[in-house]
């Protein structure tokens, strides 16, 4: 699961990052460093921002989504 897109398949059609982190988290049974998760997550190529933003406690989020309708392989951690 570490090598998948898999989250896509629990994870509403446009999520925020912490949202996909809590996602693998729960996936892999581990906490996950949240700065090199992104940077990870960014550099991976697999998500594309929506330009929409989430109200999350007094903070806006960006929403993204996943950029192929297919499961890949790709090296998350």
């Amino acid at each position: 699961m570490e090598y998948t897109t898999i989250a896509k398949n629990i994870l509403p059609q446009k999520f925020t990052l912490t949202q996909l982190q809590k996602a693998y988290e729960i996936i892999l049974g581990h906490d996950i460093d949240k700065r090199n998760f992104r940077k990870k997550i960014i550099s991976l190529k697999i998500l594309k921002e929506t330009g929409e933003l989430e109200k999350v406690r007094s903070n806006m989020a960006k929403l993204y989504e996943f950029s192929d309708k297919e499961l890949k392989i790709v090296g998350i951690l």
